[in-house]
């Protein structure tokens, strides 16, 4: 929703020009896409399981596994953001927003990798089993 309100509200009153559909899709969230597919599979697989036999039988089987990729995509996903920055553009808008977002970006490393190492303990402790 968010992608089609920027495109065909906000920016459109700023450009007094229709969006293209192209770049409505080119902003949409394809992630969205992915959580539904799996939603789907994962419902069509357990719908025919009791509770009983779905926490016994699909939890680990099927559940488990997308949990530990999710965690994983997660980590990836926030560590990869920086992997994006364009430091060529920001050093020629001068050296106050370059340093300011180097010493940002630099925070959130190291505020990242703590906050990492205490909420996902459990994850890296059964991870070396």
């Amino acid at each position: 929703m968010l992608a089609i309100v920027a495109t065909t509200r906000w920016e459109r009153a700023e450009t007094r020009r229709k969006p293209r559909l192209a770049e409505i899709w080119w902003r949409f969230p394809k992630f969205v896409l992915g959580f539904l597919v799996a939603s789907v599979i994962v419902t069509a697989v357990a719908s025919d399981y009791s509770l009983a036999d779905f926490n016994r039988i699909v939890n680990p089987a099927l559940v488990a596994p997308i949990k530990d990729l999710r965690t994983w995509a997660f980590i990836f996903c926030f560590f990869s953001i920086g992997l994006t920055t364009r430091f060529r553009e920001l050093s020629q808008a001068g050296p106050k927003p370059f340093l300011a977002f180097s010493s940002g970006v630099a925070v959130n490393v190291v505020l990242g990798f703590a906050l990492s190492a205490t909420v996902f303990a459990s994850y890296w402790t059964n991870l070396a089993r």
